[in-house]
């Protein structure tokens, strides 16, 4: 009975982890690129930059006519960004033309 029990209880906490991440995506920078290059979202949804290019300073600028606030020169760490309204958000690293991403917010 008592491993039933932990068997349930380790079921229900992956569960619980899933759900808390729900609502919550990553767009990686590195190599000159975001990945993914285009990410669908539902509104409400935080949108983490994160980047690994420990070397090579990359930005986050928005560039569509739905805009957020720009996130600046840095090579590493992480910075997030919530998407409250619907629409096409458009973004670009200045720092390295064709470097670009899309987030639609739905």
């Amino acid at each position: 009975m008592l491993a039933i029990c932990a068997v349930s209880v380790a079921a229900l906490g992956g569960q619980i982890a899933a759900a808390s991440g729900a609502g919550a995506k990553t767009v990686t920078l590195r190599n000159i690129a975001f990945s993914p290059k285009k990410l669908s979202v539902s509104r409400g949804t935080t949108v983490s930059f994160r980047w690994h290019d420990d070397t090579t300073t990359h930005n986050v600028t928005s560039t569509g006519t739905k805009r957020f606030k720009t996130i600046s020169n840095r090579s590493t760490g992480v910075q997030s960004r919530r998407f409250a309204r619907a629409g096409v958000y458009r973004y670009a690293c200045t720092l390295h033309p064709g470097m670009t991403g899309q987030i639609t917010v739905r």
